[in-house]
């Protein structure tokens, strides 16, 4: 009797136990840089603010972090490492038995830089894509020298007029913006003369005179995406969630983050349902402000059960500058606002997708994005 006694008193204790670990929370997630690339080993504290009992883990190999085992209560996570700003976050309520996902990126100091006229020549001289410069403008200490001199020597070095304006004034929208209402404008003048001409005919020659202009852009899709031309309409290519996986984080701490790792993607499944057969044509309705060449077209490898991809290989400043290993040169040509036309003629069969150059830096939520795919045939062949 005492020793059923005692195993009763055992198994009461551990089911006790048990409960009472069942009863706490967890926060977990993932640790970024800005860029979207993931961080491992760094160390992320969450402390109790009412005991101001610690509770700290190392993120793993993959970028993620789990801290189990919190008790009910007001928490502060905070990540302290060199070379990037420190984060902090506090008023976070962990309830009982709840999981709570907290991402967390790290933003990397600028080291008491100041772009100076010569730092702006410096990166154009070497390839670094303008957009890249307007960002790195945008977010740095600036020290120009605006001058009718500094102004010159800019110009000589290779500065364009918007990247100037850009330099006088950060805050200001690229010109390409403002400039958008000016076809209305033009079309203005050709108006007043019509109201003397008989009503049966004063609206006829408006029409004839602009009537193919208007039947090309009738002919196109307004919204933004991608679509593939089908006999006389066009369908749209739905975009799939791609995962990054980012490495070269040492090197990108190295350099104070001017070099940049790998990014590669993976997209599930081995083939896209969107199917465009070659020759055949392609059109990007894009965003307000955005060029074609802020896209990448991509060839995708097809594994068992997903497509990977890889965009860049110690890429400069951001994730869109670096040498790509399965990119596909291509040509679009603009023949609408926000509207360009890609004609796809030469390209292999196999899996393909356009990628917003945004999609790779920045992500949902650091590790994930879109891409537009598609698979090419032959015509013909299916």
């Amino acid at each position: 009797m005492p020793r059923a006694l005692i195993m009763l008193v055992f198994i009461l204790l551990a089911a006790g136990e048990l409960f009472a670990q069942s009863n706490k929370g967890t926060i977990t997630g993932t640790i970024t840089d800005s860029a979207g690339a993931l961080m491992p080993g760094v160390r992320i504290e969450a402390r109790n603010t009412e005991t101001d009992a610690p509770y700290q883990v190392a993120s793993s190999a993959t970028g993620t972090y789990t801290i189990a085992q919190l008790p009910a209560g007001a928490y502060q996570i905070s990540v302290s490492l060199p070379g990037f700003k420190q984060y902090t976050r506090t008023g976070i309520t962990v309830m009982e038995a709840q999981v709570m996902r907290i991402d967390i990126v790290m933003v990397m100091l600028a080291a008491d830089e100041v772009l100076t006229n010569d730092s702006i020549i410096q990166l154009l001289k070497v390839g670094i894509d303008e957009e890249l410069v307007i960002s790195k403008i945008r977010d740095s200490q600036r020290n120009f020298d605006l001058s009718v001199q500094g102004m010159v020597d800019l110009k000589a070095g290779g500065v364009s007029d918007r990247l100037l304006r850009i330099m006088m004034d950060p805050s200001k929208a690229t010109p390409e913006a403002k400039t958008a209402p000016a076809p209305k404008v033009s079309t203005a003048p050709e108006r007043p003369p019509t109201p003397s001409i008989p009503s049966t005919t004063s609206k006829e020659p408006p029409k004839t005179a602009e009537s193919p202009a208007a039947k090309t852009e009738s002919d196109l899709p307004t919204e933004i995406g991608l679509f593939v031309k089908h006999g006389k309409g066009w369908d749209q290519i739905e975009p799939e969630v791609v995962v990054w996986q980012t490495g070269g984080f040492l090197k990108r701490f190295a350099t104070a983050g001017i070099v940049q790792g790998d990014v590669n993607g993976r997209v599930k499944g081995t083939h896209s349902e969107n199917v465009v057969k070659v020759p055949g044509e392609i059109v990007v309705v894009s965003p307000e402000g955005v060029d074609i060449t802020e896209y990448q077209l991509l060839h995708l490898r097809e594994l068992h059960d997903a497509r990977e991809f890889r965009t860049v290989t110690g890429g400069i400043f951001s994730s869109s500058g670096g040498a790509t290993r399965d990119a596909v040169e291509f040509e679009g040509t603009k023949v609408a606002n926000r509207t360009f036309s890609i004609k796809l003629s030469e390209l292999d069969p196999g899996e393909y997708g356009f990628l917003p150059t945004s999609a790779a830096a920045a992500g949902s939520s650091g590790n994930v994005g879109k891409i537009y795919t598609f698979q090419v045939v032959k015509k013909g062949s299916r």
